[in-house]
């Protein structure tokens, strides 16, 4: 929302972000796909769809989402992603198909980001261990960085600014705005995997269907970890997901109404105190 951001020209923006790179020791060279293809793949959302589905079946636990990151670095699905990304550099908005399928597609993208950046940088213990980690890991898609931050923050929240942070992602004139979702959907939030335990577990979403996953995501995820009711004392215990990104949906009132349009239909939340729960920063390694 173009409230919640601090009035920063684009060169404020920009140097900031450039401040910031730098004192993390990031460079714009710093890239998980540095050594390009030499073509780009046709339908790169269905490709990459299907590669994500290959390794949540090869080494992600179904019944937990933990991640078996030794399974899953000798896997073949994982040795196809690897070849993928090598192409995402001539990849443009227009090769991604429609809203649904952009939308799809970035989210696939950031969590197989997670996981690349997790194996890459051999992350262990906490995913705070780098506070840089999230803008450090990065993939080049249309000869443009992405990070971990810019899709998420930039692209599927539609530009807006990270929750610490007092300014949009992309400055004005950003040539990574072209890749901005407009009116941006608060159930991807379910969706996103940041490689946390209190993270929601990782899909793989299809533009065909994504209303219906996106459904099921939020369904799951305010059923499960993300929303816990204590009826005697009438708390409504969240995830911190919906304190940090309250405006996404639509303030405290709004997170309410979508609470209460998942949460299983035998509980009342009305008049409810709301408290919110600590977020577990531990690697999603399955033991």
């Amino acid at each position: 929302m173009k409230s919640e951001n601090f009035d920063l020209s684009a060169f404020g923006v920009r140097t900031a972000n450039q401040i910031a790179n730098r004192v993390l020791g990031i460079g714009p060279n710093d890239l998980l796909n540095p050594e390009p293809a030499r073509s780009g793949l046709e339908n790169p959302a269905r490709k990459l769809r299907e590669i994500a589905n290959d390794m949540r079946a090869q080494a992600i636990s179904p019944e937990t989402g933990e991640v078996d990151y030794g399974k899953l670095v000798e896997s073949e699905s994982y040795a196809r992603f690897k070849t993928f990304a090598r192409a995402l550099p001539y990849c443009t908005k227009e090769d991604l198909g429609d809203r649904p399928h952009q939308i799809a597609f970035w989210i696939n993208l950031y969590n197989a980001l997670i996981l690349h950046g997790v194996l890459h940088y051999k992350v262990s213990g906490s995913m705070l261990r780098d506070i840089g980690f999230f803008r450090r890991v990065a993939y080049n898609v249309g000869g443009m960085r992405f990070s971990a931050d810019d899709i998420e923050h930039g692209v599927l929240r539609g530009n807006r600014r990270h929750p610490y942070l007092p300014f949009t992602q992309f400055a004005k004139g950003d040539p990574r705005e072209m890749m901005s979702i407009e009116d941006p959907d608060p159930r991807m939030h379910f969706a996103l995997v940041c490689g946390a335990r209190s993270c929601p577990p990782i899909s793989a979403y299809d533009g065909e269907q994504l209303d219906a996953q996106l459904d099921l995501a939020a369904a799951a995820f305010i059923n499960g970890i993300g929303a816990q009711f204590d009826p005697e004392a009438k708390i409504l215990f969240l995830s911190r997901i919906f304190k940090w990104y309250a405006g996404d949906f639509g303030g405290r009132e709004g997170a309410l109404r979508l609470v209460d349009q998942y949460l299983d239909t035998s509980v009342d939340i009305a008049g409810a105190r709301i408290r919110y729960l600590p977020y577990d920063w531990s690697v999603n390694s399955l033991a």
